[in-house]
């Protein structure tokens, strides 16, 4: 590493301390965690607590892979309003059909959406068309916009960049990114980014 304020690659960092100055791509997490054999299941959160841990004191942690009590398919079997939502529920083409079927051609996956089918096993296919419906009903008339999750730091940063630039392209995005994320910290938009 040259300099301190310069983002070494991932391979060269020795301490959890470090490894948490920086930003790193998923990509780069999971390629890491693959060398170093800690697993590489789980999102990104996960992955960066356990690459600190490796850092830190050379343990290994391995994913433990969830146990489903359910064997229900969702990718195959037939849904309707009755059908029951399970500790297997995956987002899967036929879900997609599903919900385009009942809640129209517009329906697309969201966070929010996804996180209350995780949380919400027992309840019915009819109880989470009636929660998106809603969902969607907020963010058409209401304004609503749904929070990135507190891992996706490059939505976080467009959005905030984008209500301080209106209009801004695509690519000058991509390119406010690039320097952001090359510095040492959390990529989180600060005032000014918008003008790097």
């Amino acid at each position: 590493m040259t300099s301190s304020d310069e983002r070494p690659p991932l391979r060269e960092v020795k301490t959890g301390a470090e490894f948490k100055r920086w930003y790193w791509l998923k990509k780069e997490l999971v390629s890491y965690c693959r060398e170093q054999g800690l697993g590489t299941v789980g999102q990104k959160p996960e992955l960066e607590s356990r690459i600190v841990r490796f850092l830190d004191t050379g343990e290994v942690i391995k994913p433990q892979r969830k146990k489903h009590v359910s064997s229900f398919n969702w990718r195959s079997e037939k849904l309707t309003l009755s059908t029951v939502i399970t500790d297997s529920y995956r987002n899967t083409k036929n879900m997609r059909n599903f919900m385009k079927t009942n809640a129209g051609e517009h329906f697309k996956f969201s966070n929010e959406f996804m996180q209350w089918m995780r949380d919400n096993t027992g309840k019915t296919l009819k109880d989470a068309l009636a929660y998106w419906i809603e969902l969607d009903r907020k963010k058409r008339y209401f304004g609503y916009r749904e929070e990135p999750l507190p891992q996706n730091e490059y939505n976080q940063f467009v959005r905030a960049l984008s209500e301080a630039r209106p209009g801004i392209s695509t690519k000058e995005i991509r390119r406010l990114w690039t320097i952001k994320r090359s510095k040492p910290g959390r990529p989180v938009f600060m005032p000014g980014d918008e003008k790097a």
